[in-house]
């Protein structure tokens, strides 16, 4: 019989074991008498959030309007489907995405002032160092896509674009090949460095001491 609630520690115990298990996720939870799909949706919480992501959701929660439509071109760029926008976005239930994106696909506001017609949908030209802040605008300064879009006006698909090559490849991934800018091998060894300082300097910043309680209460709970 599936319990309906655990504690953050034991949460964290079971993210390790599965993760040390080798077994199926469904099998696991089966197990270890966790709600289908609830081990998928802590780990994705816990990637994002650490142990924020691990307690209980709050009610009540006030969403803003860029958030909304983060969430709603999202799914309309086909990112995901209604449950996997709300863990990756710590929505109460896949039920408000899927609220938030009929709203505006009839065309009604999901707040009083809309931000749609305010996010340029073609691509603009940039530079190397304007990609580069985008991508800090998102990640150290903890704004969404559509937010960084509607700045520094860009498109949505370019801000979402940049954020996650940055992720995947360092900033250096975002030199422009086409020609018009700088060529990727232009950058000395010295440029990719300082680069990729820069870079962990904007991640660690915002998540680093998370991590760390983290890692120190698997700890204790391995010494227990």
């Amino acid at each position: 019989m599936s319990r309906s609630k655990f504690t953050v520690l034991e949460k964290l115990n079971l993210i390790e074991d599965y993760q040390q298990s080798g077994l199926p996720r469904a099998t696991y939870e089966r197990r270890h008498g966790i709600g289908k799909d609830t081990l998928r949706s802590w780990l994705i919480r816990y990637q994002r959030d650490g142990l924020e992501g691990l307690q209980e959701a709050k009610k009540n929660i006030h969403y803003s309007k860029e958030l909304k439509h983060t969430v709603v071109f999202a799914y309309l760029n086909g990112e995901g489907t209604f449950g996997e926008l709300a863990d990756r976005y710590g929505l109460r239930n896949a039920t408000q995405a899927q609220n938030w994106v009929t709203k505006y696909n009839e065309d009604k506001p999901l707040t009083a002032s809309p931000s749609r017609k305010r996010v340029p949908t073609m691509p603009k030209k940039t530079t190397f160092e304007e990609r580069i802040e985008i991508v800090e605008y998102v990640v150290k300064h903890k704004h969404s896509y559509a937010e960084a879009a509607e700045h520094f006006q860009v498109s949505y698909q370019q801000a979402r674009s940049w954020v996650l090559k940055a992720k995947n490849s360092g900033y250096e991934a975002l030199v422009d090949n086409r020609g018009h800018h700088r060529d990727e091998s232009e950058l000395t060894d010295l440029d990719k460095a300082n680069l990729r300082i820069r870079q962990l300097e904007a991640e660690l910043k915002d998540k680093e001491l998370v991590e760390q309680f983290a890692k120190k209460l698997l700890e204790l709970q391995r010494k227990g």
